[in-house]
């Protein structure tokens, strides 16, 4: 097998997943609020690109294309150790199942670390709309195109979308633990970044921070109310998707490989993670 065991994966995030949940408040607030940030520059990378490829480029290519660059907000969250809602969706929830926190910690986390992800894009959203700061009138207009391709979807449509998101970033948290090195971890982190945003798929936090971003540039048809149902559906969603799909058969997978003997009858310790 190439690279570490689900076991070995699996041993590792629940350490990992205590040493979450018993973070203080002010500390997953300050990472949280990063984590926030570093959505932005991901968006503010992919509104930039996006615009300037709509000179030569029909606007759908141009999206897709500029999705490629989105995935340096998630190199930043994932090699900068902040914090995001949707990556908290198999870690600390294992921890839960395995009898090593509880529920109302993890809920507090999924609380505290969404308030402050949207804290963070409204900030950084607003700081990025005021006069003269984004220059490029194009990056403008692909600010509420983002928004608007969002808030158009029916119900069904965006909580689809949202449970397919929630898997894809539930999948991202386990390929991240499972990486031995900090390269792996950038490529998958650009990779994931693509597949979210090349269909726009309806990732909380993400979305929020589109809505957001096209609302306070001026250049959207969305509104608030478009804003707090579409945020509604889509945590709702990733939930779905990320905690039902994707962690639940993780979390199988991993307790088979535990209780599956090895070789000659005896247990393997787990490899340390490289750093």
């Amino acid at each position: 097998m190439i690279g570490r065991t689900p076991h070995e994966i699996w041993q590792s995030s629940l350490e990992d997943g205590e040493t979450r949940l018993d973070r203080s408040t002010h500390v997953l607030a300050a990472t949280s609020l990063l984590g926030g940030f570093h959505v932005m520059v991901g968006l503010t990378a992919l509104v930039m690109m996006q615009g300037a490829l709509t000179a030569v480029l029909p606007e759908p290519s141009a999206h897709v294309l500029a999705s490629l660059v989105f995935g340096i907000g998630f190199v930043f969250l994932t090699i900068g150790r902040s914090e995001l809602f949707t990556e908290n969706f198999l870690i600390p929830v294992a921890t839960v199942a395995a009898g090593r926190s509880t529920v109302a910690r993890l809920l507090w986390l999924w609380g505290v670390s969404f308030a402050l992800n949207a804290m963070g894009l409204l900030l950084f959203a607003w700081i990025l709309t005021r006069e003269g700061v984004i220059t490029d009138d194009e990056a403008l207009m692909a600010t509420g195109s983002l928004a608007d391709t969002l808030a158009d979807r029916t119900v069904l449509a965006a909580l689809l979308s949202a449970v397919v998101a929630g898997a894809i970033m539930t999948t991202f948290t386990w390929l991240a633990e499972a990486a031995e090195s900090d390269v792996t971890r950038v490529l998958v982190a650009l990779l994931v970044g693509f597949v979210l945003l090349a269909p726009s798929l309806n990732h909380s936090v993400l979305a929020f921070g589109e809505i957001t971003f096209g609302i306070l540039a001026g250049t959207a048809e969305a509104d608030v109310v478009d804003l707090l149902r579409n945020t509604g559906l889509a945590a709702a969603g990733n939930i779905v998707g990320g905690v039902g799909f994707v962690a639940f058969t993780r979390m199988v997978q991993a307790r088979e490989a535990m209780d599956a003997p090895a070789a000659g009858g005896e247990t393997v310790a787990p490899r340390p993670r490289a750093r």
